[in-house]
């Protein structure tokens, strides 16, 4: 069975990092409301993406592809809801997630299970510190498979600077290069070298790959 089956169901649930450190907790929330209402738009779910109480959340997903394409979406929505701290300096707001692939019945639990294995391995020195997403699934090949795009894809996003970030959201909403660096002030050339050496194409190209695996898999069913 391929992991888009239609008797299955991902769920992708989250939280804020370290969410007691922010001193306006109203603007913690009503900035958690919009960065989720962006990433509804753009990968709509099955079950819309939401707060179901304080700053943790949760959507719902028919396809593997689509819930992948939402949690990276995810993973850089707070990218401009910067807050101040009880530390005393500003911070990005930063998103912890969890994601789960079963049977309705089950994939919430999962999500659940996984978004508390994100919060406690990156405290283990065996496991990066860049760790912010993980997988739960019925079927452990496509746990694992999904768990390695994920560990890679939080490394890669945290080397990444806010014009990386940027880029990388350009390359997600189908921009033109030419439009991405006119918004950071930068040639065309420049971004295109940008996105190539530090990450954004491979973040973006190993989506495409993901989604397009789901795809087959699910046709695969079909057939079945």
């Amino acid at each position: 069975m391929g992991y888009a089956a239609a008797s299955w169901w991902v769920v992708v649930a989250g939280d804020v990092v370290t969410s007691r450190r922010y001193l306006d907790r109203a603007g913690l929330l009503e900035g958690l409301d919009a960065a989720l209402a962006a990433v509804e738009a753009a990968e709509p779910g099955a079950a819309p993406l939401r707060r179901v109480e304080r700053d943790v959340f949760r959507g719902g997903y028919h396809e593997v592809g689509t819930a992948a394409a939402a949690a990276l979406r995810l993973r850089l929505a707070t990218d401009g809801l910067v807050l101040d701290t009880v530390g005393g300096a500003p911070e990005a707001v930063e998103l912890r997630l969890g994601v789960g692939i079963g049977a309705p019945s089950a994939a919430t639990d999962l999500a659940e299970q996984a978004l508390a294995e994100a919060e406690e391995l990156p405290s283990s020195r065996r496991w990066p510190a860049s760790l912010r997403s993980r997988c739960r699934a019925v079927d452990p090949m496509v746990e694992g498979a999904l768990n390695a795009h994920l560990l890679l894809q939080d490394q890669l996003l945290a080397r990444l600077d806010a014009r990386d970030r940027r880029a990388l959201m350009g390359l997600l909403d189908g921009e033109r290069q030419v439009d991405v660096a006119a918004a950071l002030g930068v040639s065309q050339p420049a971004i295109a070298r940008r996105i190539r050496v530090r990450g954004s194409l491979a973040l973006h190209r190993a989506l495409l790959e993901l989604q397009g695996a789901t795809r087959t898999a699910a046709s695969v069913d079909e057939d079945l």
